[in-house]
Protein backbone atom coordinates (compact mmCIF):
# COMPACT_ATOMS: atom_id res chain seq x y z
CA UNK A 1 0.00 0.00 0.00
CA UNK A 2 1.33 3.43 -0.97
CA UNK A 3 0.91 6.23 1.59
CA UNK A 4 -0.52 9.56 0.42
CA UNK A 5 1.95 12.04 1.93
CA UNK A 6 0.82 15.42 3.27
CA UNK A 7 3.07 18.45 3.72
CA UNK A 8 4.65 18.54 7.19
CA UNK A 9 3.61 14.97 7.96
CA UNK A 10 6.22 12.72 9.56
CA UNK A 11 7.59 9.85 7.48
CA UNK A 12 6.78 6.46 9.01
CA UNK A 13 9.27 3.59 8.97
CA UNK A 14 8.15 0.80 6.67
CA UNK A 15 5.63 2.93 4.77
CA UNK A 16 5.91 3.35 1.01
CA UNK A 17 5.72 6.67 -0.82
CA UNK A 18 5.81 7.96 -4.38
CA UNK A 19 9.13 9.70 -4.87
CA UNK A 20 7.47 12.24 -7.17
CA UNK A 21 5.07 13.25 -4.42
CA UNK A 22 7.97 13.84 -2.03
CA UNK A 23 9.51 16.22 -4.56
CA UNK A 24 6.17 17.85 -5.35
CA UNK A 25 5.95 18.81 -1.67
CA UNK A 26 9.58 19.60 -0.84
CA UNK A 27 11.34 20.01 -4.23
CA UNK A 28 14.99 18.96 -4.48
CA UNK A 29 16.84 17.08 -7.24
CA UNK A 30 14.44 14.50 -8.68
CA UNK A 31 17.02 12.29 -10.40
CA UNK A 32 19.84 12.31 -7.85
CA UNK A 33 20.36 9.66 -5.21
CA UNK A 34 21.01 12.47 -2.70
CA UNK A 35 18.38 15.20 -2.89
CA UNK A 36 18.88 18.50 -1.04
CA UNK A 37 15.79 20.79 -1.13
CA UNK A 38 16.77 24.46 -0.89
CA UNK A 39 13.73 25.63 1.07
CA UNK A 40 13.60 22.84 3.66
CA UNK A 41 16.19 21.50 6.17
CA UNK A 42 16.02 17.93 4.83
CA UNK A 43 18.34 15.63 2.92
CA UNK A 44 16.66 12.73 1.11
CA UNK A 45 18.75 9.68 0.25
CA UNK A 46 17.17 7.26 -2.22
CA UNK A 47 19.10 3.99 -2.31
CA UNK A 48 18.82 0.83 -4.37
CA UNK A 49 20.61 -0.89 -1.47
CA UNK A 50 23.34 -2.83 -3.32
CA UNK A 51 24.00 -0.22 -5.99
CA UNK A 52 26.75 -2.42 -7.41
CA UNK A 53 25.73 -1.76 -11.01
CA UNK A 54 26.45 1.93 -10.36
CA UNK A 55 29.84 1.38 -8.76
CA UNK A 56 28.50 1.85 -5.21
CA UNK A 57 27.64 -0.40 -2.29
CA UNK A 58 25.00 0.16 0.39
CA UNK A 59 23.64 -1.88 3.29
CA UNK A 60 23.01 -2.37 7.02
CA UNK A 61 25.34 -3.82 9.63
CA UNK A 62 24.27 -7.08 11.31
CA UNK A 63 22.21 -5.33 13.98
CA UNK A 64 20.63 -2.92 11.47
CA UNK A 65 21.67 0.04 13.61
CA UNK A 66 24.16 1.44 11.08
CA UNK A 67 23.74 1.95 7.34
CA UNK A 68 26.86 2.00 5.18
CA UNK A 69 26.26 4.25 2.22
CA UNK A 70 28.56 4.98 -0.71
CA UNK A 71 28.23 8.62 -1.69
CA UNK A 72 27.43 10.29 -4.99
CA UNK A 73 29.58 9.77 -8.06
CA UNK A 74 29.34 6.82 -10.42
CA UNK A 75 32.67 7.47 -12.13
CA UNK A 76 36.11 8.53 -10.95
CA UNK A 77 37.28 9.48 -7.46
CA UNK A 78 34.45 10.63 -5.21
CA UNK A 79 34.72 14.09 -3.68
CA UNK A 80 33.16 15.71 -0.62
CA UNK A 81 31.13 18.20 -2.64
CA UNK A 82 27.43 18.78 -3.35
CA UNK A 83 25.31 15.96 -1.91
CA UNK A 84 28.26 14.23 -0.24
CA UNK A 85 29.24 17.46 1.53
CA UNK A 86 25.62 18.02 2.58
CA UNK A 87 25.47 14.58 4.19
CA UNK A 88 28.71 15.10 6.13
CA UNK A 89 27.68 18.58 7.37
CA UNK A 90 23.95 18.00 7.91
CA UNK A 91 24.05 18.20 11.73
CA UNK A 92 26.04 21.45 11.74
CA UNK A 93 23.60 22.89 9.19
CA UNK A 94 20.53 21.76 11.13
CA UNK A 95 19.38 19.35 8.41
CA UNK A 96 17.75 15.94 8.80
CA UNK A 97 18.69 12.90 6.72
CA UNK A 98 15.77 10.73 5.57
CA UNK A 99 16.79 7.35 4.12
CA UNK A 100 14.59 5.61 1.54
CA UNK A 101 14.94 2.36 -0.40
CA UNK A 102 13.47 1.75 -3.86
CA UNK A 103 11.02 -1.15 -3.85
CA UNK A 104 9.85 -0.62 -7.44
CA UNK A 105 10.28 2.13 -10.05
CA UNK A 106 9.11 5.44 -8.57
CA UNK A 107 8.13 3.86 -5.24
CA UNK A 108 10.33 4.13 -2.14
CA UNK A 109 10.06 2.73 1.37
CA UNK A 110 11.10 4.92 4.30
CA UNK A 111 13.87 3.17 6.24
CA UNK A 112 14.65 5.68 8.98
CA UNK A 113 15.85 9.11 10.02
CA UNK A 114 19.65 9.01 10.14
CA UNK A 115 22.68 10.89 11.46
CA UNK A 116 26.14 11.04 9.89
CA UNK A 117 28.64 9.35 12.22
CA UNK A 118 31.78 8.93 10.11
CA UNK A 119 33.16 8.33 6.64
CA UNK A 120 36.23 6.75 5.09
CA UNK A 121 37.71 6.23 1.65
CA UNK A 122 37.52 2.75 0.16
CA UNK A 123 38.86 1.33 -3.10
CA UNK A 124 36.12 -0.06 -5.35
CA UNK A 125 35.12 -0.29 -9.00
CA UNK A 126 33.21 2.56 -10.61
CA UNK A 127 30.38 2.24 -13.14
CA UNK A 128 32.92 1.90 -15.99
CA UNK A 129 34.85 -0.87 -14.28
CA UNK A 130 37.78 1.35 -13.28
CA UNK A 131 39.33 1.23 -9.80
CA UNK A 132 38.73 4.40 -7.78
CA UNK A 133 38.52 5.87 -4.26
CA UNK A 134 34.93 5.99 -3.02
CA UNK A 135 33.44 7.67 0.06
CA UNK A 136 31.77 5.23 2.46
CA UNK A 137 29.44 7.00 4.89
CA UNK A 138 28.47 5.50 8.23
CA UNK A 139 24.92 6.60 9.09
CA UNK A 140 23.29 5.83 12.45
CA UNK A 141 19.58 5.47 13.23
CA UNK A 142 18.55 8.57 15.19
CA UNK A 143 16.22 6.95 17.69
CA UNK A 144 18.95 4.47 18.67
CA UNK A 145 21.43 7.32 19.12
CA UNK A 146 18.94 9.11 21.35
CA UNK A 147 18.36 5.97 23.43
CA UNK A 148 22.10 5.53 23.94
CA UNK A 149 22.52 9.22 24.75
CA UNK A 150 19.80 9.03 27.41
CA UNK A 151 21.81 6.34 29.19
CA UNK A 152 24.94 8.55 29.40
CA UNK A 153 25.51 10.17 32.80
CA UNK A 154 26.42 13.86 32.57
CA UNK A 155 27.77 15.09 35.91
CA UNK A 156 27.75 18.86 35.33
CA UNK A 157 24.98 21.44 35.62
CA UNK A 158 27.13 24.42 34.60
CA UNK A 159 25.87 25.73 31.24
CA UNK A 160 29.20 27.14 30.10
CA UNK A 161 31.02 23.89 30.87
CA UNK A 162 28.38 21.78 29.13
CA UNK A 163 28.48 24.01 26.07
CA UNK A 164 32.27 23.81 25.85
CA UNK A 165 32.20 20.02 26.21
CA UNK A 166 29.47 19.77 23.57
CA UNK A 167 31.54 21.59 20.95
CA UNK A 168 34.72 19.65 21.80
CA UNK A 169 33.19 16.17 22.07
CA UNK A 170 33.97 13.74 19.22
CA UNK A 171 31.77 10.83 20.29
CA UNK A 172 28.37 11.24 18.63
CA UNK A 173 26.47 9.61 21.51
CA UNK A 174 28.14 11.78 24.16
CA UNK A 175 27.65 14.87 21.99
CA UNK A 176 23.89 14.25 21.87
CA UNK A 177 23.84 13.55 25.62
CA UNK A 178 25.64 16.84 26.32
CA UNK A 179 23.31 18.78 24.02
CA UNK A 180 20.17 17.36 25.67
CA UNK A 181 21.55 17.98 29.16
CA UNK A 182 22.61 21.54 28.30
CA UNK A 183 19.14 22.38 26.99
CA UNK A 184 17.48 21.05 30.14
CA UNK A 185 19.89 23.01 32.36
CA UNK A 186 19.19 26.13 30.28
CA UNK A 187 15.46 25.61 30.83
CA UNK A 188 16.02 25.68 34.60
CA UNK A 189 13.06 23.45 35.36
CA UNK A 190 10.56 25.38 33.24
CA UNK A 191 9.06 24.73 29.82
CA UNK A 192 10.88 26.94 27.32
CA UNK A 193 7.62 27.60 25.53
CA UNK A 194 4.88 28.31 28.08
CA UNK A 195 7.16 28.91 31.08
CA UNK A 196 5.28 26.50 33.37
CA UNK A 197 7.39 24.57 35.91
CA UNK A 198 7.86 20.86 35.20
CA UNK A 199 5.18 18.90 37.05
CA UNK A 200 7.52 16.11 38.25
CA UNK A 201 11.15 14.93 38.21
CA UNK A 202 12.58 12.22 35.97
CA UNK A 203 14.45 9.13 37.18
CA UNK A 204 17.71 11.11 37.26
CA UNK A 205 16.17 13.68 39.59
CA UNK A 206 15.87 16.45 36.99
CA UNK A 207 12.61 18.31 36.22
CA UNK A 208 10.86 16.30 33.51
CA UNK A 209 10.98 18.17 30.20
CA UNK A 210 11.00 16.72 26.68
CA UNK A 211 13.65 17.53 24.09
CA UNK A 212 12.24 19.11 20.92
CA UNK A 213 14.22 19.78 17.72
CA UNK A 214 12.66 22.90 16.28
CA UNK A 215 13.45 22.52 12.60
CA UNK A 216 12.80 18.77 12.28
CA UNK A 217 9.68 16.92 11.18
CA UNK A 218 10.34 14.46 13.99
CA UNK A 219 12.07 14.63 17.37
CA UNK A 220 15.32 12.81 16.70
CA UNK A 221 18.77 13.87 15.66
CA UNK A 222 21.64 16.16 16.50
CA UNK A 223 21.26 19.91 16.11
CA UNK A 224 22.49 23.35 17.17
CA UNK A 225 21.86 24.63 20.68
CA UNK A 226 19.65 27.46 19.43
CA UNK A 227 17.41 25.04 17.52
CA UNK A 228 16.59 22.71 20.40
CA UNK A 229 14.17 23.32 23.28
CA UNK A 230 13.07 21.64 26.50
CA UNK A 231 9.28 21.51 26.64
CA UNK A 232 6.52 20.28 28.90
CA UNK A 233 4.55 17.36 27.40
CA UNK A 234 1.54 19.59 26.62
CA UNK A 235 3.51 22.12 24.55
CA UNK A 236 5.44 19.33 22.86
CA UNK A 237 2.21 17.57 21.87
CA UNK A 238 0.66 20.86 20.73
CA UNK A 239 3.48 21.42 18.23
CA UNK A 240 3.28 17.93 16.74
CA UNK A 241 -0.43 17.19 16.95
CA UNK A 242 -2.36 20.41 17.60
CA UNK A 243 -3.90 23.03 15.36
CA UNK A 244 -1.45 25.79 14.51
CA UNK A 245 1.50 23.57 15.48
CA UNK A 246 3.75 24.95 12.74
CA UNK A 247 3.17 28.56 13.80
CA UNK A 248 3.68 27.58 17.44
CA UNK A 249 6.96 25.93 16.50
CA UNK A 250 8.13 28.99 14.52
CA UNK A 251 7.48 31.27 17.50
CA UNK A 252 9.39 28.87 19.73
CA UNK A 253 12.34 28.98 17.33
CA UNK A 254 12.55 32.77 17.57
CA UNK A 255 12.24 32.61 21.37
CA UNK A 256 15.13 30.14 21.73
CA UNK A 257 17.37 32.10 19.36
CA UNK A 258 16.73 35.25 21.44
CA UNK A 259 17.46 33.29 24.61
CA UNK A 260 20.84 32.11 23.30
CA UNK A 261 21.74 35.58 22.02
CA UNK A 262 21.02 37.10 25.42
CA UNK A 263 23.25 34.48 27.05
CA UNK A 264 26.32 35.58 25.07
CA UNK A 265 25.82 39.33 25.48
Amino acid sequence: MITDLQFGEAFIRGKRYRRKQIHDLYKGQEQSEISTPKEHPYIFIFTKMSGEEYGTSHGWNDGQTTFFYTGEGQRGTMQLIKGNKAVMEHAANGETIYLFQYVEPGIVEFLDEMTYANHQLELMWDADGSFREAIMFELKRNHILEEKANAVNIDSTVKEELLERFYEEKSLTKKIALLNHYVKVRANGKCESCGAPASFKDKKGMPYLEIHHINHLTDSGLNKVDQVAALCPICHSHIHHGQGGENYNARLGMLIKEKELEAVQ
